[in-house]
């Protein structure tokens, strides 16, 4: 017998419980992207189980070959080594730097999803778990303004209150904010009438729900964004721009059709003059206007290397004495840019906007629903970055450090890659 036949049976053997492994990693990429608008849990289940089957799939040439050709692993890696490196020189204690490792380990957790969605069949299985998700979302926000909804986390009725089910209300903007690109995408590239019809109006459902049923700003504030960036993509310049016309419109109509807008509206702009006049920092956004003005005198500090992870709770935490204000003041300075900049300095912005970089050139190398895709979540996550920490916050960098790779895995999108956003 050859060393061939004889090595069949072991071979036969490792061939099958990598394929067992590698299946079990796919699929909890999958169940992932079903428990980011739904389950935390389900997040951190799936997240257990993909690292699982991840280590132990080998095939390291075909991961390592879905890397190489990714232009985000670069950024990623030399993000996270150089928040590493920041240890040497943080004032944090040991937790504090733990806690900073153990959130921004999402960062080299995307690289793992770039090898798992490296298939178009796996993408698609993916943004439908997505999908499934935010339509239990959807469906639960709509009946929980006449039932009562043992799920949902508002437990409100009627109009001009908030209905959020499973998130919060802002990560459950956020969350629909993404929804409604991939369902715009979606009606984009149905051929069928019905199909293009149904899509779109899922898709107003999903903007009403973000702008009457839920009170976060947020949510509000990037689905207005996604709608003008992804009307930008349109090609024909008369149709570009009376799409931008239209979203204006629209959002100036839900806007004063909105109790909820209006109301959020006016205290926004009460707190902001509480803030300028009296230096009233006990608001939503006069904590955020006097965060934002310390961490940026803590980023000239140490401009070049930061403050190392941690810097930004060590020393936000000599400035605000009263415990319930540094319950929110403390954590993170509610902007993903500056927290970068104070504790990770100059370079760290400049890494994270490389990042964002990436998926603005997925942008110019996609077409049709695809970019239009793309254009959506790259808006949310932009804007979202200027008032929320996308990366720092539970849900949030469940949402972001999932949907990012999923949508990276399709680079270059030659024909032999590609499908279906």
């Amino acid at each position: 017998m050859t060393d061939l036949a004889l090595n069949a049976p072991g071979r036969g053997w490792l061939d099958r419980t990598t394929g067992f492994f590698d299946g079990m990693a796919r699929w909890s990429a999958v169940g992932l992207l079903l428990g980011v608008p739904t389950s935390i849990a389900l997040v951190n289940i799936s997240i257990l189980f993909l690292l699982i089957g991840w280590a132990f799939s080998g095939r390291w040439q075909r991961k390592w070959a879905a890397l190489k050709a990714s232009p985000l692993t670069l950024p990623v890696v030399l993000l996270s080594l150089w928040m590493l490196l920041g240890v040497a020189w943080t004032e944090a204690d040991r937790k504090v730097v733990g806690s900073h490792l153990y959130v921004y380990s999402k960062l080299p957790l995307m690289l793992v999803l770039l090898t798992v969605f490296d298939e178009a069949r796996w993408r698609q299985r993916a943004w439908w778990a997505f999908a499934f998700g935010c339509l239990i979302t959807l469906g639960s926000t709509y009946a929980s303004i006449w039932v009562h909804i043992p799920w949902a986390d508002s437990n409100q009725r009627g109009f001009g209150v908030s209905h959020h089910i499973f998130n919060d209300y802002i990560a459950q903007g956020l969350a629909m904010s993404v929804f409604i690109a991939w369902a715009v995408a979606q009606a984009v590239d149905s051929k069928s009438p019905a199909l293009r019809w149904g899509w779109a109006l899922i898709a107003a459902l999903g903007v009403f729900s973000v702008t009457h049923l839920l009170e976060g700003r947020t949510g509000q504030v990037t689905v207005v964004a996604m709608g003008l960036a992804m009307v930008m993509t349109i090609e024909s310049a008369r149709v570009r721009w009376a799409a931008v016309l239209l979203v204006v419109a629209g959002a100036v109509v839900l806007a004063f059709s909105s109790p909820l807008i209006l109301a959020r509206v006016t205290q926004a702009i009460a707190e902001a003059r509480q803030y300028d006049s009296a230096g009233v920092v006990a608001s939503s956004i006069g904590a955020r206007l006097d965060m934002w003005n310390n961490a940026w005198g803590m980023f000239l500090d140490s401009p070049w290397i930061g403050h190392g992870p941690g810097g930004y709770r060590v020393l936000s935490t000599a400035i605000y004495s009263i415990g319930a204000q540094c319950s929110v003041s403390c954590i993170h300075p509610h902007n993903q840019y500056l927290f970068f900049m104070v504790d990770h300095g100059l370079p760290g912005l400049l890494m994270y906007l490389w990042v964002l970089g990436c998926l603005a050139a997925l942008l110019w190398r996609s077409h049709g629903a695809q970019r239009a895709l793309v254009t959506g979540f790259l808006a949310v996550l932009f804007v979202d970055g200027f008032i929320n920490g996308p990366f720092w916050v539970t849900t949030e960098r469940h949402l972001f450090a999932t949907v990012l790779p999923l949508l990276m895995a399709a680079w270059p999108a030659p024909a032999s890659r590609s499908g279906r956003p």
